[in-house]
């Protein structure tokens, strides 16, 4: 089976993981975090909320500051960078591992919410992974995931992107927009990401919403429901 992506996570190295964490720290990226933590708060009062992908913990961070009585998890396939996350967190009580979201030893029934941002395009078992959020989630409770789609408006695209690299330094101009078209190229298109679903428990209880983070519009917030049974 060729590989989406976890080897080459699993492998990074240390400085790999604090260059990633200095790229997420700017804006226009760190305002794509905010909102996503926003979204996620109003959508999750209480309760246990595990982020997937969690890489340098900065989604579990704005979580917190917005709401501190949410327990938080966080779940990475990259030993270096929970190392980061242990770091960025260190006064926020968070439960943080390292291993894939195809495989848990979380208990059945025990996370509120759970979401990922920007990961799931990654996963190398994409449909056995939701299999396993539909078992570690609640019954009645919803996992949230925000992905970019490759089937994206390119003139809307172009001209939201341009308008937010004003905000960056020369040297980010340059690669990200790189950055953001790699990201693209390995993306599913919006049939491709329903197709996947429909494979799982999630069939028959979910919805997938084009948004638009930071002013540019290639997201997408599919909300996954585990119906009672």
């Amino acid at each position: 089976m060729k590989t989406r992506g976890e080897s080459y996570f699993i492998r990074l190295p240390r400085f790999g993981a604090r260059l990633y964490d200095r790229f997420l720290s700017v804006e226009p990226i760190q305002g794509r975090i905010a909102e996503i933590a926003r979204d996620l708060v109003s959508r999750t009062e209480s309760g246990k909320l595990l982020d997937v992908g969690t890489g340098p913990g900065r989604l579990l961070f704005e979580i917190n500051r917005l709401n501190p009585d949410l327990e938080l998890f966080g779940l990475d396939i990259s030993a270096s960078m929970i190392k980061v996350a242990r770091n960025n967190l260190q006064n926020i009580r968070a439960n943080l591992r390292v291993g894939s979201i195809r495989h848990t030893d979380y208990e059945s029934n025990f996370f509120t919410a759970v979401t990922s941002v920007g990961s799931f395009y990654l996963w190398d078992y994409p449909e056995e992974s939701l299999e396993e959020i539909f078992r570690i989630l609640k019954e009645g409770k919803s996992a949230y995931l925000f992905e970019v789609y490759k089937d994206i408006d390119e003139t809307e695209y172009r001209n939201a992107l341009r308008k937010n690299l004003r905000q960056l330094d020369w040297v980010r101009r340059l690669v990200g927009p790189f950055a953001l078209r790699k990201s693209l190229s390995m993306s599913y298109r919006t049939e491709d990401l329903a197709r996947i679903i429909e494979k799982t428990s999630f069939a028959r209880s979910y919805t997938t919403e084009k948004i638009e983070l930071s002013g540019i519009p290639m997201w997408a917030r599919i909300t996954l429901k585990k119906m009672p049974s």
